[in-house]
C-alpha cells in the first residue's frame, strides 16, 4: 500500500448507507475509510503506536448510519455510536460514546458499515458480519440478528465487501461478485427479488475491480474501465439515463477514465484525479440520472479519496486537505458554520490520511493518527464519551421532553413536536428551518420546548410536515410554518414564523393538516378546506382554493395526510379524497385509477365501524369499535401492519396480531398503537422510531415499555406519547432535537474521538 502521499495512494471506499469501495486494477492494496476501509501493509506509512495512549495505531475509518468504526494495524476493531442492532460488536445493543472492542475478531483487513450492520474482510479471505439481520444481510444462513461477528456461509476468497443499507456484496478473487440481504430492488444483481441470507454469485461477472453499494443499489468498477449499476433506479443512481431499476448488472456508466466510485442512498459518484461527477438524486431530492460535473481537483493536488453521506459529500487531495459539501444543518461539513454548501469547503483540519462519512457526521483519520469527528452526535456518533449528549444518543431509548408534564394534547411533524399545556399555553420543539416552532425567529433547532408566541387558549393542535395550527378556545384557528401553497389559509409565499389567523373558521372545533393543504371541522359537523387543490385535497370538487367539503356533514374526526383527507363520520364511516396514487383514498380502486386524484368524498371500502382515524402522507389506519385495527395504502417499509411489504394496498386490510387496541397513530413510513396496555409499532424503524430493536417490521412489535400512554403522535423518524401524567416521552431520531430532551449535541468543528 502506497502512502497517502504517493500519486498512486487512491483510497476506495463504500459507505453502506453511504458507501466508497474500490480497488486498484495496478496497485497496491486498499487502503479506505467511509463505509468500508482496508489496514495497510506494515511497510504502508501507517505510523506509530500512540504513544501516551498506548493503544495500536488505527489505519483506516469507517461509518455507518449512525455509528464508526476504526481498524487498528494489529487488525483489532474498535467501534462507537449507535448500537440498537448490535452493529458494535461488543455483544450489547447498547448506544457507545466511546469506542469500544469488537469482540472476537483480531485480523481484520477492511471494514464495511450499513445502516444496521457492519462486516469485516478478515486475513484469511473470510468475512464476519455482525447488527441487524432483519433482511439476511449477515449472510450467516438465518434473520437472526447477531451482537458478535459471526461468519458469511461459504465466502473464504474474497478482496473486498460492501455494505449496503441492508444488503452486502464481496468482491472475489477471480473478479467475481457475491451479494446477499435485502433484494426488493433487485440490489443483489440475481435476476430476482427475493431475500437472500447466503452469498449468491451474480451471473456474467468476472472482471471486477471495484465495488460500491448505496442504500438500495450496487456498482462495480471493471476492468475494461467504466461501471456496471444494478438495483433501485427511482432518483437516477444507476447512471443510464433513465430512471428505470435493473435486477442484473446491465445499467453500463458510461464514464471512462473513472480511478473510483461512491455510492450513498439514492446516489453513485465517480471520480478521477482531477473531477467528481455524480449522478442520482440531487440537492433537491430530485433524479439526475446523468452523470454532472461537482467538483473539481487541481493539477498540483489530485483527488485521492471520494466519501459520500446521503446528503453531504467529502474529498481528500493527495496533500492531505480535505474538503465537503452539501447539507450542513448539524456541522456535518466541519468548516465552522451551519450553512450548506454547494461546492467544497476545506475542513478545519490539519492533514489527513482517511475519512468516513456518517448520515449526519463525518470522520478524519489525521495525519498525526488521531481520530476526529464532527456534526450530530446523535447515538454518540461523534465518540465524545462523557462530554456527548445522552440527548443526542436516544435512538430506542425513552427520553422524557424537559419542563412538560402538563400536557393535553400532542402532535408531531417533520423533525418537530407540539404539545398544548393544562394552561391553555402551546410549547413546540425540534426543527425550526420554516418558522415550525412558531417561536418567530425560523431558523435553527430547539432541542427544549420553547413557548409560541401570542397563544395562552389553545384547545386543539395538528401538524402537517412543516406547519402547525391550534384551535383557540376563544374561537378561531392560528397556523404557523410552512405556507409555499398557501397552507396557512394565507397567499401562497414565504413561511409564517408566528401564528397567524385563518379567516372565517371561528366557528372549528378541529383542524387537519397536509404538506400543502388544510382543513377545520366546524360544529355543524361540515368541513372547509383551503390551500392547494393540485391532487384534489380541498374535496369540493371544483379546482379552487378553498371551500366546503361536498356530502358531508356529520364528521368527528378529520386527519390528513400529504395530500388527501379522511374524515370520520358518526355512523364510523370513513370518507376521503385526494391523491390516491398509493391507493391511500382506501375506496378499492384498480391500477389504472390511482393516477386520477378523487376530488369529493368517497369511502374506504369495507370500514363502517372505525372509532378513531390516523393519516400519515400516503397510507392511513383506523382503529376499529371492535378494538382491532386496519390499515390501507402504501406498503414499502410494511407500514400497513399486514405481515407483507406489497407496496400499494386500495383497501383496508387487517393489522396483523392486535387486539383491544385503545389508541393508535401514524407516521410518515410507520405506525404504533396501544393494544390490552402495551405499546406496539410496525414499518420503518431506521432511525428507532419504532422504539425495538432491529430493522423494519411488517407485523406489529413490542415498543417502548413502562409507559402509561394517553396518546401517540408520530413524525418522520420520532415518535412521542403523551402521558397520563402529563408528562410527554419521545424516541427515535433527535437530529433537530426532537426528542426535547435539551441534550442534542451537534459540532460544526472536528473534535478528538474518545479513547483512541
Amino acid at each position: 500500500m502506497t502512502t497517502p502521499g504517493d500519486s498512486r495512494g487512491f483510497k476506495w471506499h463504500w459507505l453502506g448507507v453511504a458507501g466508497l469501495a474500490l480497488a486498484s486494477a495496478l496497485a497496491c492494496e486498499v487502503s479506505s475509510g467511509g463505509r468500508h476501509s482496508e489496514r495497510p501493509d506494515a511497510d504502508g506509512g501507517g505510523g506509530s503506536d500512540k504513544g501516551s495512549r498506548g493503544a495500536p495505531t488505527p489505519s483506516a475509518l469507517a461509518a455507518g448510519t449512525g455509528h464508526a468504526c476504526v481498524l487498528r494495524e494489529s487488525g483489532a476493531v474498535s467501534c462507537w455510536g449507535a448500537n440498537a442492532a448490535g452493529q458494535l460488536g461488543d455483544g450489547t445493543t447498547v448506544d457507545r460514546s466511546n469506542p469500544v472492542t469488537v469482540q472476537g475478531l483480531g485480523d481484520a483487513r477492511q471494514l464495511a458499515l450499513g445502516r444496521s450492520h457492519t462486516c469485516a474482510l478478515r486475513a484469511s479471505g473470510a468475512v464476519s458480519c455482525w447488527g441487524a439481520n432483519d433482511r439476511g444481510q449477515l449472510g450467516s444462513g438465518t434473520e437472526i440478528s447477531a451482537s458478535r461477528p459471526s461468519a458469511v456461509r461459504g465466502l473464504s476468497d474474497a478482496k473486498l465487501v460492501a455494505a449496503g443499507g441492508d444488503h452486502t456484496c464481496a468482491l472475489r478473487q477471480n473478479g467475481a461478485v457475491v451479494c446477499w440481504g435485502n433484494n426488493s430492488d433487485g440490489q443483489l444483481g440475481n435476476l430476482t427479488r427475493t431475500t437472500w441470507t447466503e452469498p449468491a454469485q451474480i451471473r456474467g461477472l468476472v472482471d471486477a475491480i471495484g465495488l460500491v453499494a448505496g442504500e438500495r443499489h450496487t456498482c462495480v468498477l471493471r476492468q475494461t474501465g467504466g461501471g456496471i449499476c444494478w438495483g433501485a433506479n427511482d432518483k437516477g443512481q444507476l447512471g443510464d439515463g433513465t430512471t428505470t431499476g435493473h435486477e442484473r448488472p446491465s445499467s453500463v456508466v458510461d464514464m471512462a477514465g473513472l480511478i473510483g466510485l461512491a455510492a450513498a442512498g439514492a446516489r453513485t459518484c465517480g471520480f478521477t484525479a482531477q473531477s467528481v461527477y455524480c449522478w442520482g438524486e440531487d440537492d433537491d431530492g430530485r433524479p439526475s440520472p446523468r452523470p454532472r460535473k461537482v467538483a473539481e481537483g487541481s493539477q498540483n493536488d489530485g483527488i485521492v479519496e471520494l466519501e459520500l453521506g446521503p446528503e453531504h459529500a467529502c474529498l481528500r487531495h493527495q496533500s492531505g486537505t480535505a474538503r465537503c459539501w452539501g447539507q450542513n444543518r448539524d456541522g456535518r461539513l466541519g468548516d465552522g458554520s451551519f450553512d450548506s454548501k454547494s461546492r467544497p469547503s476545506p475542513v478545519k483540519l490539519g492533514s489527513v490520511r482517511d475519512l468516513a462519512l456518517g448520515e449526519r457526521f463525518s470522520c478524519a483519520l489525521r495525519a498525526d493518527n488521531e481520530v476526529a469527528c464532527w456534526g450530530d452526535d446523535a447515538g454518540g456518533a461523534l465518540g465524545q464519551g462523557d462530554a456527548g449528549s445522552e440527548g443526542g444518543a436516544a435512538r430506542t431509548g425513552v427520553q422524557r421532553v424537559v419542563n412538560l408534564d402538563d400536557a393535553t394534547a400532542l402532535v408531531s411533524g417533520d423533525g418537530f413536536s407540539c404539545a398544548t399545556r393544562k394552561t391553555g399555553a402551546v410549547l413546540c420543539w425540534g426543527r425550526n428551518d420554516l418558522g415550525q416552532l412558531g417561536d418567530g425567529s425560523g431558523d435553527g433547532s430547539r432541542a427544549m420546548p420553547a413557548p409560541v408566541a401570542g397563544v395562552s387558549d389553545g384547545v386543539a393542535l395538528t401538524a402537517g410536515s412543516a406547519q402547525a395550527c391550534v384551535v383557540r378556545k376563544s374561537g378561531g384557528v392560528m397556523c404557523w410554518g410552512a405556507n409555499d401553497m398557501g397552507q396557512l389559509g394565507r397567499s401562497p409565499g414565504a413561511p409564517i414564523v408566528k401564528p397567524n389567523a385563518i379567516p372565517k373558521l371561528d366557528d372549528a372545533t378541529a383542524v387537519t393538516l397536509g404538506d400543502g393543504h388544510g382543513c377545520a371541522l366546524r360544529r355543524s359537523g361540515s368541513v372547509y378546506c383551503w390551500g392547494s387543490d393540485a391532487e384534489g385535497q380541498l374535496g369540493d370538487g371544483a379546482g379552487s382554493r378553498g371551500g366546503t367539503v361536498v356530502q358531508l356533514a356529520d364528521a368527528t374526526t378529520l386527519s390528513s395526510g400529504r395530500a388527501h383527507t379522511c374524515a370520520l363520520r358518526r355512523s364510523g364511516e370513513v370518507m376521503c379524497w385526494g391523491a390516491n396514487n398509493q391507493g391511500q383514498i382506501g375506496n378499492g380502486a384498480g391500477a389504472a385509477q390511482l393516477k386520477t386524484p378523487v376530488q369529493v368524498p368517497v369511502s374506504v371500502a369495507n370500514l363502517s365501524d372505525a372509532a378513531e382515524i390516523a393519516m400519515g402522507p400516503e397510507h392511513g389506519c383506523a382503529r376499529r369499535r371492535d378494538g382491532k385495527a386496519a390499515c390501507w395504502g402504501r406498503n414499502d417499509a410494511g407500514q400497513l401492519g399486514s405481515g407483507t411489504e406489497s407496496s400499494v394496498w386500495t383497501s383496508r386490510v387487517p393489522v396483523k396480531g392486535l387486539a383491544g387496541v385503545s389508541t393508535l397513530a401514524v407516521g410518515s413510513v410507520h405506525a404504533c398503537a396501544v393494544a390490552g396496555g402495551r405499546l406496539s409499532c410496525w414499518g420503518d424503524n431506521t432511525a428507532g422510531q419504532g422504539g425495538y430493536v432491529g430493522g423494519s417490521a411488517t407485523i406489529p412489535r413490542s415498543s417502548v415499555q413502562g409507559l402509561d400512554v394517553a396518546s401517540l403522535a408520530l413524525g418522520r423518524d420520532h415518535s412521542c406519547a403523551r402521558l397520563r401524567s402529563g408528562e410527554v416521552a419521545c424516541w427515535g431520531s433527535n437530529e433537530y432535537g426532537q426528542l426535547g430532551d435539551g441534550g442534542r449535541m451537534v459540532s460544526a468543528t472536528p473534535l478528538e474521538v474518545a479513547g483512541l
